[in-house]
């Protein structure tokens, strides 16, 4: 054994040096001083393992090297290779990193291990070994000897054994609690640490390019020093970091030296010719490579830290390789065999369709540039796969295709669908042109209804709304088409304002999606049943539906998709109607994020109104929201939209615009939705509204009768709520007990809704009313008390000026007197007092420089 000491190479017990990066480094000390140098009694063993060029020697040097501190294990090193596979020379190498060269292991030893013992024993302090690549073992009797290493290490040794992948078994030590583990996702580089190792190269990314370089790399440290040492050759205004590794000779001979070199020849054909696949299985890598048990030798790559890793979003046995490796072995693939990505590409699509994984199967077709298969696709798959919520990639094939597959109606049609459903209109609206002047009358039955539907929805973005005579009557033996056939059916009578008619055709579409195994329609009707909740005024249904199809969305990754934008908006009505401002605002937020920029015009309308809602009441300049609104409001109401929404949303934007003075704008919106509220009770609540501004309290009254009384029917189930409250404010200064009563009115129309922000946005004497008359609303007296506490302590929003009032407020920045704007006016200068009361009351101020601070404040000057 002497001799075999010496014969060993001077750098073998050595720790190497290394210049890892400073964050990355500091990072993994730490981690292993939690490991291995912890205070008490860590466990006696480490792994360190990875896949080749994860940084397993570079973190254990550089953690060696910043150990020599106090109450830290001295640091012993040992690099294995393969002339360790003898157990005498392994022992010797064992011996040789704990023990100085000028005291070798006698070689005569009869029992090398208890040599070792007496060796640490000896040392003046605790002792850690570090063995490095001991992947390099792979004899029985070595592997024997580590496993006996392992299982009884000595009292003050603790060991690190470092590789690819650990030689031994260590469950046991695992379950015993004496094992501690890093592995590759404790190595891989941070986004922070990838950003500090490019900056030592010379690169300054932008986060979009990091972004992209970190999808690539996964933090893998080799992939990340090559991607760098790269981009630092190219250009300032060429580096891509989408376009490495391909065509780097570093990198492919780092690959083909460092990670494929250890596969024998037939692992690495399974993994040339299944990198055509994003993933694979074992029964597809035999389809495509011809192999058997690929299955197994696939488990094996993933153990074995071979830049494969288990799929563990998929059912079954599905598994990824490494974005560089796959990109490598694309590179060789087209390098060494013209042709075969094509044929492969076609391959797995047939295989794909076959075990019904139609969306995939269309990547590869489309790879292929096989038009005759990705036509086949589309025409015999695409419709299921527009409803199962796979339009993306659809979408994306059909763009591959050549013009003239293009013209097919077949065709055509159900990439105009697919187009809808990724919100791409102008692409839907090319789908449709080249059909403009086709006789559809020659198109089988099933390509005219399809196209009809698409016509119908493609009309709602523009507010057409005319449902088809085949879509009224049609139910077609295909589920695919009889489900469009009732969506397009139960949007348009939504969309209409019929939600009755809508609720009973969309309930019915809901049943058919969950039998036929079409989530993203279903995801459709449950969005549009919410919308119809909405439109009756069933604020708790509303939430609950919604919240429901947020829930479905989030099962198959769809809740960013645009589709959950009507969701999130009934969700930030709900919030706003509750006098949650931050919950209203945030889903608000979400929902105009997520819309497509062309949408139904009732939502688009809705969308608009709420944000504007939300922001008036804190707006630096409420005249800009409101003069806003008023544009967005006469293009969205130039077309046609849903009469319940303009009745819902009508009363607070009319409210809006007289409180900052604009009585013009505010009768202009009454008498052009005129058409639309015509006797519905919306209609004469605006005109009690207009009233009770300019002070005609007396025919104010009169309008609110009609409503109150029953003579006509509202459209929103809110009308009836602000119809009380007004009632309640006309009556406040001369009937307390009426007034009362009023209240009383609104809390019943309120309380089966849920509905607070009428409460919030009516006159302080509400709040007053609500006070006084607690206990005396019956079983309405629970949710009168939810309200008032709801109410802020100041009271609700002020009363809007009337027209005196805002004449008078225009007079206050001048220098004049009361005396003075009194003869001005025509009046008395006890009316002017009179309405300066009234100001200071409405403003919240007690003074005249205040009013005109808080008149500028409101937009009210």
């Amino acid at each position: 054994m002497g001799e075999g000491l010496r014969a060993l190479p001077e750098g073998k017990v050595r720790i190497p040096n290394t210049s890892a990066v400073s964050a990355w480094a500091a990072r993994l000390t730490g981690v292993l001083d939690e490991c291995v140098a912890a205070e008490g009694s860590p466990p006696p063993v480490t792994v360190v393992h990875g896949p080749a060029g994860s940084g397993k020697t570079a973190a254990l040097a550089a953690w060696a090297n910043a150990s020599a501190r106090p109450a830290a294990p001295r640091v012993r090193w040992a690099s294995l290779d393969p002339e360790d596979n003898v157990p005498a020379r392994l022992w010797a190498t064992i011996h040789s990193a704990l023990v100085p060269s000028d005291n070798p292991a006698p070689c005569d030893s009869t029992d090398p291990f208890a040599d070792l013992v007496r060796a640490v024993d000896s040392a003046p302090d605790n002792t850690c070994l570090v063995l490095d690549d001991v992947h390099e073992l792979r004899e029985p009797a070595v592997l024997q000897v580590l496993a006996t290493l392992v299982r009884r290490p000595p009292d003050r040794l603790r060991l690190v054994l470092a590789g690819r992948t650990p030689p031994v078994h260590l469950s046991r030590l695992s379950l015993e609690g004496r094992l501690r583990e890093v592995d590759g996702h404790a190595l891989a580089l941070t986004p922070a640490e990838t950003a500090a190792l490019l900056a030592e190269h010379g690169i300054d990314p932008d986060p979009a390019d990091l972004a992209a370089l970190l999808e690539r790399t996964r933090g893998w440290v080799a992939g990340t020093l090559l991607a760098a040492s790269w981009l630092a050759g190219q250009p300032e205004a060429e580096r891509d970091p989408r376009a490495f590794p391909i065509g780097d000779p570093l990198a492919a001979d780092y690959f083909a030296e460092e990670v494929l070199a250890e596969h024998p020849p037939h692992v690495r054909q399974v993994l040339l010719v299944t990198s055509v696949c994003d993933r694979v299985s074992g029964d597809l890598a035999t389809a495509l490579s011809g192999q058997r048990h690929t299955g197994t030798l696939l488990h094996r790559l993933a153990r074995t830290n071979s830049l494969v890793t288990r799929c563990e979003d998929s059912a079954g046995e599905w598994y990824r390789y490494h974005p560089l490796l796959r990109d490598h072995l694309r590179a060789e693939l087209a390098r060494t065999r013209p042709g075969a990505p094509q044929r492969l590409h076609r391959e797995a699509a047939h295989w794909l369709r076959e075990e019904g994984d139609v969306p995939a199967a269309f990547g590869h077709a489309e790879l292929a540039q096989d038009a005759d298969l990705t036509a086949e696709l589309v025409e015999a798959e695409g419709l299921r796969e527009v409803l199962r919520g796979n339009s993306d990639r659809l979408h994306a094939a059909v763009a591959a295709l050549p013009e003239d597959r293009l013209h097919a109606p077949a065709i055509a049609v159900i990439a105009a669908l697919a187009a809808l459903e990724v919100a791409d209109v102008p692409a839907a609206d090319g789908f449709l042109a080249r059909l403009a002047g086709a006789d559809p009358t020659t198109w089988p039955a099933r390509t005219r209804v399809l196209h009809e539907v698409a016509l119908l929805r493609r009309a709602h973005l523009d507010g057409g709304g005319v449902v088809p005579p085949r879509a009224q009557t049609t139910v077609s033996a295909e589920p695919e088409v009889d489900v469009l056939i009732r969506f397009a059916r139960g949007s348009a009578a939504l969309w209409s304002g019929k939600p009755g008619p809508a609720e009973s055709e969309l309930s019915l579409l809901l049943q058919a999606c969950l039998r036929a195994d079409l989530p993203w329609a279903a995801l459709h009707a449950k969005v549009h049943l919410a919308v119809t909740a909405a439109l009756r005024g069933d604020l708790s249904e509303m939430e609950r539906r919604a919240r429901r199809a947020l829930h479905v969305a989030e099962q198959h990754g769809w809740e960013r998709s645009w589709a959950c934008a009507p969701a999130y908006l009934l969700l930030a009505w709900q919030a706003h109607q509750q006098g949650d401002t931050a919950a209203a605002r945030r889903y608000a937020k979400t929902s105009a994020d997520l819309g497509p920029v062309r949408q139904e015009p009732t939502l688009a309308l809705a969308q608009a109104c709420l944000s504007a809602f939300i922001e008036f009441e804190e707006a630096d300049d409420p005249h800009t929201v409101v003069r806003a609104t008023h544009r967005l409001w006469q293009r969205h109401t130039a077309v046609r939209v849903s009469p319940q929404v303009i009745a819902l949303l009508l009363p607070t934007l009319v409210r809006m615009t007289l409180r900052v003075g604009e009585q013009g704008r505010a009768l202009e919106l009454v008498d052009r939705c005129q058409p639309v509220l015509e006797g519905h009770a919306e209609l004469p609540l605006l005109h009690a509204i207009l009233h009770t501004h300019h002070g005609r309290a007396t025919q104010a009254r009169r309008m609110l009768a009609a409503v109150l009384t029953g003579r006509t029917r509202p459209l929103a189930a809110m009308t009836l709520v602000d119809a009380w409250l007004l009632e309640a404010t006309l009556l406040e200064r001369v009937d307390r007990k009426r007034a009362h009563e009023a209240v009383g009115g609104a809390l019943r129309a309120a309380e089966p809704i849920g509905a607070i922000r009428p409460f919030l946005a009516a006159r302080r004497s509400v709040r007053d009313l609500l006070a006084e008359g607690a206990g005396r609303f019956g079983r309405l007296d629970r949710f009168a008390e939810a309200t008032l506490s709801a109410l802020p302590a100041t009271a609700a929003a002020a009363d809007p000026l009337t027209v005196r009032e805002q004449e008078l407020l225009l007079e206050l920045p001048s220098m004049r007197t009361v005396d003075e704007i009194a003869e001005s006016m025509f009046v008395s200068a006890n009316t002017v007092k009179t309405h300066l009361r009234g100001i200071y009351r409405k403003l919240g101020v007690r003074q005249r420089r205040d009013a005109v601070v808080a008149a500028r404040r409101q937009g009210l000057l």
